[in-house]
């Protein structure tokens, strides 16, 4: 962004139906507050723009950069991100998603790059195999998934690029039914709060503790050991730290879940504070 440049304004307060726009360079302009509801983009370049505050319900997107853009407050719900096209995928570098609402929205594979969820409304969101790199995540995430590879790893003939997850700050935020899934984590700041306790030898750990938790029959040991079958399922293969959220195991065993999670993790667990 160019703060100090004065944005015009886009001029813009509604758009109704479906908008389809073609290889489209938008700079420099502000869409603050617009209705542009249902807008269909391909292979357009924005650069520099706000869109703070904008409705932009049910966009979908192919073969598109967007650059330096603010998209603070805005409704993205049931928004199509990740779309790809004849192997071109969608990157965002750059952008301010604070605040912004990522209800219902859909992903296949796109780049986000130096990217910003703060407070952002991420509630079941899956991302699928969209690559995150020097991405920082505030606040609540809630039943959302993150993957190594798309779905569809060959699209059309195209093998779509892996999701690594490179230098992803997540210090700030609080996991609820939050999945990576194949994804080694090498690379990501796990969070601080004392919502989540930080396991070491993720992997052997956890079947340590299912182990236990199978040998009995409590209702609430099988709850917590399904959850944590799920984490254990899709660690990755070169996993050696991951984190489970103490929501989780109160959510699946009660309030005594977590000291006895603790337990039978031994010293391989640590408590965030």
């Amino acid at each position: 962004m160019r703060p100090e440049v004065r944005m015009p304004i886009a001029g813009v307060k509604r758009l109704s139906n479906l908008v389809e726009v073609r290889g489209a360079k938008w700079s420099l302009l502000d869409f603050s507050g617009c209705h542009l509801r249902s807008l269909r983009l391909f292979g357009a370049v924005i650069e520099d723009c706000v869109f703070d505050g904008a409705h932009c319900q049910d966009w979908r997107i192919w073969g598109t950069t967007v650059t330096g853009t603010s998209f603070r407050a805005a409704d993205l719900r049931r928004a199509a991100l990740g779309g790809v096209e004849n192997g071109r995928r969608n990157c965002f570098r750059r952008v301010d998603f604070s605040r912004a609402d990522f209800r219902q929205t859909v992903h296949g594979s796109a780049d986000f790059t130096d990217c910003r969820f703060s407070g952002t409304r991420l509630s079941r969101v899956d991302f699928q195999g969209s690559v995150f790199e020097d991405c920082a995540f505030e606040g609540d995430l809630d039943e959302v998934l993150f993957y190594r590879q798309s779905y569809s790893a060959n699209h059309h003939g195209v093998t779509l690029p892996a999701n690594e997850m490179r230098n992803v700050d997540f210090r700030r935020a609080r996991f609820r039914d939050v999945e990576f899934r194949e994804l080694d984590m090498k690379e990501v700041i796990w969070p601080e709060s004392s919502d989540h306790i930080l396991v070491r030898d993720y992997p052997a750990t956890l079947d340590r503790v299912l182990n236990e938790l199978r040998s009995r029959s409590d209702l609430p040991a099988r709850k917590v050991a399904a959850g944590l079958a799920s984490n254990r399922k899709w660690a990755g293969r070169n996993q050696e730290v991951g984190v489970v959220s103490k929501l989780d195991l109160i959510a699946a065993g009660g309030d005594g879940a977590v000291d006895e999670f603790l337990r039978l993790a031994g010293a391989a667990a640590t408590v965030l504070e």
